[in-house]
């Protein structure tokens, strides 16, 4: 009867230890499949920063260009070349 109760005794540890590798396991596996989620929405970020960096980097090629600074220089500073006259409307355009 001694050695039934050992065997019982064995069987129980063996399960208790069985079920804690499979719930060590089933929760890694949550774990790795929250971390990949992360992952690619990380990528995604990645790669629309990066897009968004060589959006900005042509507009700063831009910004030296001739044309640009001399369309600055008409909008926002009112300037003009040499024999141009700058025409205003004195009306309002609200309808």
């Amino acid at each position: 009867m001694a050695e039934k109760r050992k065997l019982r005794i064995r069987h129980l540890l063996l399960l208790f230890f069985l079920i804690y590798i499979m719930f060590t396991l089933v929760s890694q596996q949550f774990k790795i499949a929250e971390l990949a989620r992360k992952d690619a929405e990380l990528e995604a970020e990645k790669t629309a920063l990066l897009q968004e960096r060589e959006e900005l980097k042509k507009e700063i090629s831009l910004l030296h260009t001739d044309e640009y600074i001399e369309g600055i220089a008409r909008d926002e500073l009112g300037l003009v070349k040499p024999g141009e006259y700058i025409i205003k409307s004195s009306r309002s355009s609200k309808r």
